[in-house]
């Protein structure tokens, strides 16, 4: 999943960002335990400065296309939150003296009004390649803690576990963060070192030691070396297939 933030007070201009976007993430692919074909993309728009600094507060995103020129507001306050480096900013603009301004806050890319499609295009293309390169994209998962955004490296996670409404992420170290999210919204953005081996469990592949009978005629995954993670029988040859095909563990119950 790509998780967009557009604030812009021109409407026009931000349906046109907003078709961008779209177009420009239909080839990213699924992951292991989920749909494969073009990525889901999360859109949020607003108008105004406040409203869009709640919900950048309360919410993890991937990208922000930022006006600097919001009803007489300024977008670089919005830059001025710690937040601001949780995610990668576009700043689409006709003030271009503001240009130089923008890059001293840690901007990856000024797009100058009005744009083209192959302009605009470029600036997504530098996001994807940055990302790429820090890691922070594909091989992250955002959290809120402590009233910030905590990003978990996705070699950090053994399993995540589904609790009710929320979600355990169970992590290498010992540690449990619990976050109110279903497991189907972040398997959509997992990628395909992760498998959905139980409707109740998601487990990272890389840490998978040994497939066994469980009591009851039933599977079960060891992962980390203790864990003993629920494998549903209908997911059992599919987690074997994977994991004879990658090389993978030859324990198999």
């Amino acid at each position: 999943m790509v998780r967009i933030v557009i604030v812009e007070d021109d409407k026009l201009t931000a349906r046109t960002i907003r078709h961008f976007c779209q177009t420009a993430f239909q080839s990213e692919k699924g992951n292991a335990g989920g749909a494969s074909g073009a990525a889901t993309v999360m859109i949020r728009q607003f108008d105004r400065l406040v409203p869009a600094l709640y919900y950048i507060r309360e919410n993890p995103i991937d990208l922000l296309v930022l006006d600097i020129n919001l009803h007489g507001e300024s977008g670089f306050d919005i830059l001025k939150t710690p937040e601001k480096n949780a995610f990668y900013t576009i700043i689409v603009s006709s003030d271009t003296a503001n240009a130089v301004n923008a890059f001293d806050y840690g901007v990856l890319d000024f797009i100058v009004k009005p744009f083209t499609r192959e302009r605009f295009m470029a600036g997504i293309a530098r996001m994807r390649n940055a990302a790429e390169a820090q890691g922070q994209y594909k091989n992250s998962l955002p959290i809120k803690k402590d009233g910030m955004i905590e990003l978990i490296r996705y070699r950090e996670i053994l399993y995540l576990q589904a609790v009710g409404n929320f979600t355990d992420i169970c992590l290498k170290d010992g540690r449990s963060e619990r976050i109110r999210r279903t497991m189907d919204s972040i398997l959509a953005e997992l990628n395909s070192d992760f498998f959905r081996s139980h409707r109740s469990y998601i487990i990272n592949l890389a840490e998978v030691n040994k497939i066994m009978r469980a009591k009851n005629n039933t599977y079960a995954v060891i992962v980390g070396g203790e864990h003993e993670i629920a494998l549903s029988r209908s997911r059992y040859n599919l987690l074997k297939k994977i994991l004879t095909d990658d090389g993978g563990t030859e324990n198999f119950g």
